[in-house]
C-alpha cells in the first residue's frame, strides 16, 4: 500500500475549499485512504502549522479551528502520531489563551509524568485549567 504524509498546504485545501482543484484532488486521496486504498500520516508538526494558517492567513475562529482539526485526527483511517495528546491539547488551545505548540508541549509533558521548564507564564495557566492535571 502506498503511504503518503500529508504537507499543512494539503490539509488545509482539505479543510478549506482555497481552490476548487485542489479542493477536489484531497477529498479524493482522502476518500481513497477511508477505502484503505492508501495510508496517510499525519505528524504534530503538520497539525501546528495548518492551524497558525488557518487563524493567521485565513483567518478562521479558533472554535471552527478545534473542531476541524479534531475531527480530522479522529480519522480512524489517518496515522496520527500522539493521536491523544492532539486531542487533549486541542481541548487546552479551546480553553486558554495559549498557543497550540504549548499545549502539545504540556500534554506531552503531562502524559509522561514530567513537567515542562520555561519562562513563559502561560503553563501556569494551562495548569489551572487543565482536564488532564
Amino acid at each position: 500500500m502506498n503511504k503518503y504524509y500529508l504537507d499543512a498546504n494539503y490539509v488545509v485545501s482539505f479543510l478549506i475549499n482555497r481552490n476548487d482543484k485542489q479542493h477536489q484532488e484531497t477529498k479524493n486521496i482522502f476518500n481513497k485512504a477511508a477505502l484503505k486504498e492508501l495510508s496517510l500520516i499525519l505528524l504534530t508538526e503538520i497539525v501546528i502549522e495548518v492551524e497558525y494558517t488557518l487563524r493567521n492567513r485565513y483567518h478562521i475562529s479558533k472554535s471552527h479551528i478545534v473542531s476541524d482539526l479534531t475531527n480530522l485526527i479522529s480519522f480512524d483511517y489517518i496515522k496520527v502520531s500522539d493521536r491523544n495528546i492532539l486531542i487533549e491539547s486541542l481541548k487546552l488551545f479551546k480553553l486558554n489563551n495559549v498557543d497550540l505548540v504549548d499545549c502539545i508541549l504540556y500534554s506531552k509533558a503531562k502524559a509522561n509524568n514530567a513537567n515542562v521548564v520555561s519562562f513563559d507564564k502561560d503553563f501556569k495557566k494551562l495548569k489551572k485549567k487543565s482536564p488532564i492535571s
